[in-house]
């Protein structure tokens, strides 16, 4: 079957609806789409002393708790997935602590066991991994600062991601600034999605905005002001992303790869639309966990691909 645009086009959506699972971070990779782990599994024991009385009666005592080891399994693809294995091999044989972000979980862990199949000439590698879980107390914060703390990573994520996005499409632009003139005229151009005063920049600063008064710490539930600012840069951030989805995805549909110019433009488009689905499912998250948090009512999500 030929690589039509509509194949083309296809592949592409279903890569953005893919990664729009919550990322995961160990250490310096962020795991993605298939990377992200399918299972992981969490718990532990609390352990008790139990002193047996004369007539049958016992004083049972809480020692302490002994949470288990995490347990991991996902799938690296695609040609860089052998490297993208290694890291973690590599992080395993250092034996250093490092950061483990994902599942609503924020620890520094270390790994202990690791393995991975070379599977498909290295195109499929599908992987285990366990890692030891440091100390843990009773949380005293409550479910709302959890949460709060939540929307905060959440936001993060989405504006790394969507400046990231960026950072490869102004790199790609400037190689062939002068060829793009011609394809750029019949579809939305980067530029105004991109520029200082496009909807990728207003979408930058509300995530920006969210990030920075969820992740300090405060407990939206308690700060009425911070959590009605969270709810509207939300919101913000959700209308803006919603019409860099339309208009990458028009120019998807409008632009044919007849050349190096229109590939390129192509290209860029793919990169910003994946990106903004990706980020999209992070903002709906972190606006429910925001409502969550506020006793709020949702009618839906604020970004659908």
């Amino acid at each position: 079957m030929s690589l039509t645009l509509m194949n083309a086009q296809t592949a592409i959506g279903s890569i953005g609806r893919l990664w729009a699972s919550a990322p995961v971070t160990i250490g310096g990779l962020t795991l993605t789409g298939m990377e992200v782990p399918h299972l992981i599994r969490d718990g532990g024991t609390q352990q008790v002393a139990v002193h047996r009385l004369p007539g049958g009666n016992k004083i049972i005592d809480a020692v302490g708790n002994d949470p288990d080891r995490l347990e991991l399994s996902g799938t690296f693809v695609g040609p860089t997935a052998i490297e993208r294995a290694w890291m973690l091999k590599q992080m395993r044989i250092a034996g250093q602590p490092v950061a483990f972000i994902g599942a609503g979980l924020s620890l520094l862990v270390r790994i202990v066991q690791y393995s991975y199949d070379y599977t498909q000439k290295g195109i499929v590698i599908p992987y285990r991994l366990v890692l030891e879980q440091p100390p843990q107390v009773a949380s005293t914060s409550g479910v709302s600062s959890d949460l709060s703390a939540l929307v905060g990573d959440d936001a993060g994520s989405a504006l790394s991601g969507i400046t990231g996005a960026l950072d490869d499409v102004s790199t790609i632009a400037g190689n062939i600034t002068g060829q793009l003139s011609t394809v750029m005229a019949q579809v939305t151009p980067v530029a105004d999605m991109t520029g200082a005063g496009g909807v990728f920049a207003g979408v930058q600063d509300q995530l920006g905005m969210v990030g920075g008064l969820s992740g300090a710490g405060v407990n939206l539930a308690s700060a009425p002001d911070s959590a009605a600012s969270v709810i509207s840069g939300l919101e913000a951030s959700g209308a803006g992303l919603t019409t860099a989805i339309g208009c990458s995805g028009a120019n998807l549909e409008s632009i044919s790869p007849t050349n190096a110019a229109s590939l390129s433009t192509l290209t860029q488009n793919a990169q910003l639309h994946t990106a903004s689905v990706t980020a999209g499912a992070l903002v709906n998250r972190a606006y429910a966990n925001t409502l969550l948090a506020t006793s709020g009512t949702q009618d839906g999500p604020l970004v659908t691909p």
